[in-house]
């Protein structure tokens, strides 16, 4: 099982959801993650725009 947690400052467009879903695709061919997108207002650092955590349980 995988797990996505994302974190995004500014929304979810279109172009940043492509991204991301090309790169799991790429990293996670044989796996759909659950996948949870949250908006916030701020990250650790003002440059930040996406946080992403990765769980992953491996048998």
């Amino acid at each position: 099982m995988i797990h996505v947690n994302s974190y995004h400052v500014g929304g979810f467009p279109p172009e940043v959801n492509e991204a991301m879903v090309k790169r799991y695709r790429q990293y996670m061919p044989n796996h759909a993650p659950i996948w949870t997108q949250v908006g916030v207002e701020a990250l650790g650092l003002p440059t930040m725009r996406v946080e992403i955590r990765v769980t992953a349980i491996i048998p």
